[in-house]
């Protein structure tokens, strides 16, 4: 008998210490059974005389004699419990701080010296635990391959997210993850921005050589040659899927179609265009597109602009215009590109040229659009409009038009017809634009019309005059006779 001890019944009316930490780091992701076992086991350790063995914490919290054990080895691998022996077992409990560890015996030091991060990889897994074999394949990763514990979780963390399972057993998912471990370990691969990449590319890679791999009639798993070739054409030549799989119909030539084969088609192709990637990349840049690095079909799209004979400055000339009108994909610069064709402009001299000729005009335009109501900027078609008025009218006269042309649904057609109108009938002054303008005006107005409306010839017509005779006696009703109490009811 110890020399002192609770009084019996004692225990019922004391509280038991639960550590901020303990709340914080590990109740969020204990399972719930497994959380009542270990809060049970804490008072168990203030009052031994409330319970004896494991089979008595079973029937306490009214659970089976195995889930009570699965909760010790939780525990366990949490670095919250010890096992002190199997038969009977028997376990004793550790502090939660850290710095209390030097007291474990020293062959267990390193194991509890990981319990954070321990704790950490089965709360990936949930309810599910994590044997001990598990564990050593981790510490493998850690210890031997050298990744860092950061790494190691984001490895598994990905490895569960490839399952097809929705609770992926531990020992499927190390065992998968344990050859792809090896395989990144060997590029070099040690921190969680390493494991991140290899994520990156691998999420983008596994789907295209499976596809591959259906397209040559083959029902298995890539192997990790073939992997590395596919992450070869996504992620150095930046093909797409749907172009290494058009690719693959030149594998038929050979008796049997193989990634090898493939990889050297793809090669060719990407080696016919390299010449022109700088050039592209450039023009990209300019552009600010989204994908600023350039693709097999952009690499193919822009070598015919090439061939076509426009010089590399025109083609970039060409996309910092497009950027401007905030038109950011290649197709909008072969459509300018189009266009100069057109004019004969090829080089990036004539480009300037052509350029700076625009933006000469455009300034003007763009006052008068203003004055008309528009916040747009001059097309093509509003600059010969205007190149053709100043051959005819005078600066003013051609400003008043647009006043005039402010309130019109479509001020540049109507500014048009009224300058050709003023043009036929000798107008060259702006007071005579403005005579005429007010005669025309106070026309229409008076013959029904509006501003901008030609008058209405229907209503051009001999009105008739009406006279009291003309009306029967019948023509009126007096209203207040046409009611109740009147003759009309």
């Amino acid at each position: 008998m110890s020399f002192f001890s609770f009084a019996e019944g004692a225990g019922m009316f004391d509280s038991t210490p639960i550590e901020n930490l303990f709340l914080m780091e590990y109740l969020p992701a204990a399972p719930e059974g497994f959380l009542r076992v270990y809060l049970y086991a804490r008072m168990l350790a203030l009052h031994p005389e409330l319970g004896g063995d494991l089979e008595d914490t079973a029937r306490a919290l009214h659970m089976e004699a195995d889930e009570v054990y699965a909760a010790f080895a939780y525990w366990e691998r949490q670095g919250l419990v010890r096992r002190l022996s199997d038969r009977p077992p028997t376990y004793e409990l550790l502090p939660v701080r850290a710095e209390a560890i030097a007291s474990v015996n020293p062959m267990e030091r390193d194991y509890y010296a990981y319990r954070d991060f321990n704790a950490s990889l089965q709360a990936l897994f949930g309810p599910k635990l994590i044997e001990s074999h598990e564990y050593r394949m981790a510490n493998e990763w850690l210890n031997v391959m050298g990744y860092d514990q950061a790494a190691v979780l984001r490895l598994v963390e990905f490895g569960i997210s490839r399952s097809r399972s929705k609770q992926p057993s531990p020992a499927s998912v190390f065992k998968r993850m344990d050859k792809l471990a090896v395989a990144w370990a060997d590029r070099g691969c040690r921190t969680v921005e390493d494991v991140e990449r290899a994520i990156a590319q691998e999420e983008n890679v596994y789907p295209v050589a499976q596809a591959v791999l259906k397209r040559f009639s083959l029902r298995r798993e890539p192997t990790m040659d073939e992997l590395d070739c596919a992450k070869r054409w996504v992620g150095e030549w930046h093909y797409t899927q749907e172009q290494i799989l058009e690719a693959c119909a030149e594998t038929t030539k050979s008796s049997k179609p193989s990634f090898a084969y493939l990889d050297a088609v793809l090669k060719s192709r990407r080696d016919d265009r390299s010449a022109y990637w700088a050039e592209l990349s450039e023009v990209l840049r300019e552009l600010d597109a989204k994908q600023a690095t350039p693709s097999p079909d952009l690499l193919e799209r822009y070598a015919r602009l090439r061939e076509a004979g426009f010089e590399p400055g025109t083609i970039r000339l060409a996309a910092i215009q497009c950027r401007r009108r905030k038109q950011t994909t290649l197709k909008y610069v072969e459509w300018m590109l189009e266009q100069w064709e057109k004019e004969g402009i090829y080089t990036q001299q004539a480009a300037e040229a052509y350029i700076g000729d625009l933006e000469r005009k455009t300034v003007p335009v763009r006052a008068l659009l203003e004055k008309c109501g528009l916040d747009r900027r001059p097309t093509k078609n509003d600059l010969a409009l205007y190149e053709r008025w100043k051959t005819e009218h005078d600066g003013a006269v051609i400003e008043y038009a647009a006043e005039c042309a402010r309130d019109m649904q479509v001020p540049m057609k109507y500014m048009d017809k009224l300058l050709n109108g003023w043009r036929d009938e000798g107008v060259r002054t702006v007071e005579d634009a403005k005579a005429r303008h007010e005669a025309v005006r106070q026309s229409r107005a008076a013959t029904g019309g509006q501003p901008g409306q030609s008058a209405n010839p229907a209503l051009n017509y001999a009105q008739r005059e009406y006279r009291d005779e003309d009306f029967g006696d019948d023509f009126y009703v007096n209203l207040d006779e046409y009611g109740e109490g009147g003759d009309g009811k």
